[in-house]
């Protein structure tokens, strides 16, 4: 679940699923969450990039979002303060 970092942050249902889809792995989510978290275009799919970063795509391959991993594991981060935006975290839903 892809939330902002701050106390009482917007939270957004999102699932990465192992179907393989054009430009990575297939993507279930509510578009219209994710857009009140600024991220423009409905996701597509997602994959795991050199640098081990998450990247979430739109259906053309345009990354809308990247996310770097947390050191300790399982989490992804997005810094976006230089983008005026809130940062992101995404972790896995464990209920």
């Amino acid at each position: 679940m892809p939330w902002e970092d701050f106390e009482g942050g917007r939270v957004c249902r999102i699932t990465l699923t192992d179907q393989r889809t054009i430009g990575g792995y297939a993507v279930t989510a509510d578009d219209a969450c994710l857009r009140e978290l600024a991220i423009p275009d409905d996701v597509f799919a997602w994959f795991i990039n050199a640098d081990g970063w998450l990247v979430l795509i739109d259906v053309t391959r345009k990354p809308l979002l990247r996310m770097e991993p947390s050191p300790s594991g399982g989490d992804f981060y997005a810094q976006r303060s230089d983008q005026q935006q809130e940062n992101l975290v995404l972790s896995a839903d464990d209920q």
